[in-house]
């Protein structure tokens, strides 16, 4: 059987279920990702702890929360018996205005469709949460015109391999045993790893570049969409510490089982801790991430390359990548009546193995928040700049020839809420040109002038 028609089984498997718990159950705001809810609240008693609250789906076409509303009492039904249904899709156009490698545009976007499930709501056992994800990314980016290596678009970007198809990246199962440690495995999101206020996610809310996504230090490591199995531990309701198991091959558009029985596997180490100097939130996060997989070393002598082109000899390889990463946000100013309203700062660093990864040394910081303007209590906004440091051992070579040595760049965003259930997103990007365009010995490559990215994003929550 191909994977295309596993894939569609699989599909047709899950729809099957969705409609018969959608015909049994039948007879407060945004919903939480399970990662979100646990590092938030920890559960007080296993009985009567939910990582899925029934979100508020009431309210008229300009107050309410999703698009469609409660479908006339039926989905709040639905999630008050243990299913939720999120539906959204964002579409993104953006342009480099000037510099860059190319002056064009592109659009692009994503659905999005989400299942939650709660055991004990079902009638069940207490504890279990499922949750089931499906994405049909679309369109083109202009990631490869930007003049810089990380993407500027990170949305698409993330499931690249699997642009125009129907895919299931996120299928995964959380089993509290415990008020304090919980097990999480199935084919598990590592972007919610690195979690930061004001700037994380999939580019789909806050910033769009992939520098405030998450820290690249990590991206050999700890692939989109790999199966795995995450351990968390809540010794304290202000600190949360996971440490995860994951195949370091996993792609969203494949199962992942044929790579899991291979060797590379990669180990993280994450903890949180919440700090409220002055009354005010902030976070300190410190993570780590290693892997067994043979990596390319970047260091190759002369001789080992030419055999490589001559008579196709492998490259020398280590199974030894590693990585440490460090971020926290800190709110300067937060609403006493509403804690989510503020604005604050935050900061990201990371180092990883020279030898092994392109990304030697990431730093960025910005300031960022949510209802600055009166009355405009669900914008958010963001200004931030990055710098990535390439490898020092990158071959001499190949550093003369595209000039590889470090990339820059800032972002501002302001996500406009015109509705509760649609955000419209201008977007301004510099990118400081990482490399020369690519030459030859008679033809070198030329200089990339600084890129200026502009682009907009609409969301629309269903």
């Amino acid at each position: 059987m191909k994977a295309c028609d596993r894939m569609h089984l699989y599909t047709a498997a899950i729809l099957i279920t969705v409609l018969a718990l959608a015909r049994v159950c039948a007879a407060q705001d945004e919903t939480q990702t399970p990662r979100e809810a646990v590092e938030q609240k920890p559960p007080t008693t296993i009985s009567s702890f939910t990582i899925y609250p029934v979100p508020n789906y009431g309210g008229d076409f300009g107050s309410r929360s999703y698009l469609t509303g409660d479908w006339g009492g039926l989905r709040s039904k639905l999630a008050e018996r243990g299913v939720q249904f999120e539906f959204n899709i964002t579409q993104i156009f953006q342009g480099v205005a000037s510099g860059g490698i190319e002056r064009t545009g592109r659009y692009s976007g994503l659905t999005d469709m989400v299942m939650k499930l709660d055991s004990q709501k079902l009638g069940l056992w207490p504890g279990g949460f499922l949750f089931v994800e499906a994405q049909v990314p679309f369109g083109n980016t202009v990631n490869s015109f930007s003049g810089g290596i990380l993407p500027v678009n990170t949305l698409v970007s993330m499931t690249a391999p699997a642009i125009d198809e129907f895919i299931l990246p996120h299928l995964y199962f959380t089993q509290f045993f415990t008020d304090w440690f919980a097990i999480v495995i199935g084919k598990l999101d590592t972007t919610g790893g690195d979690d930061n206020e004001f700037a994380h996610g999939r580019g789909d809310d806050k910033f769009m570049n992939l520098a405030f996504s998450f820290n690249p230090v990590v991206i050999t490591l700890a692939p989109y969409a790999p199966l795995g199995m995450t351990l968390l531990f809540l010794p304290h309701k202000d600190v949360v510490y996971g440490f995860g198991v994951i195949d370091t091959q996993g792609l969203p558009n494949t199962a992942g089982f044929k790579t899991l029985v291979q060797d590379p596997t990669s180990l993280t180490n994450e903890i949180r801790v919440t700090v409220r100097p002055f009354g005010l939130t902030g976070k300190q996060l410190l993570g780590t991430a290693w892997a067994n997989k043979p990596f390319t070393l970047i260091p190759q002598d002369r001789r080992s390359i030419i055999r490589n082109i001559l008579f196709g000899t492998p490259l020398k390889t280590t199974s030894n990548n590693w990585a440490v990463y460090y971020n926290f946000d800190q709110y300067l100013f937060q609403d006493k009546l509403d804690s989510t309203q503020g604005h604050g700062i935050f900061f990201r660093a990371g180092v990883a193995n020279p030898r092994t990864s392109p990304f030697q040394q990431f730093y960025s910081f910005g300031f960022g928040g949510k209802g600055m303007i009166p009355t405009r209590d669900q914008d958010r906004f963001g200004i931030g700049y990055y710098y990535l440091k390439f490898s020092g051992d990158i071959p001499e070579a190949l550093r003369r020839s595209v000039s590889f040595d470090h990339e820059q760049g800032a972002e501002l965003f302001y996500n406009v809420a015109v509705f509760p259930w649609l955000h419209v997103t201008p977007d301004l990007q510099i990118i400081g040109p990482s490399r020369k365009t690519v030459g030859t010995p008679g033809n070198p490559g030329k200089n990339i002038q600084t890129g200026i990215v502009a682009g907009i994003r609409v969301k629309v929550d269903f």
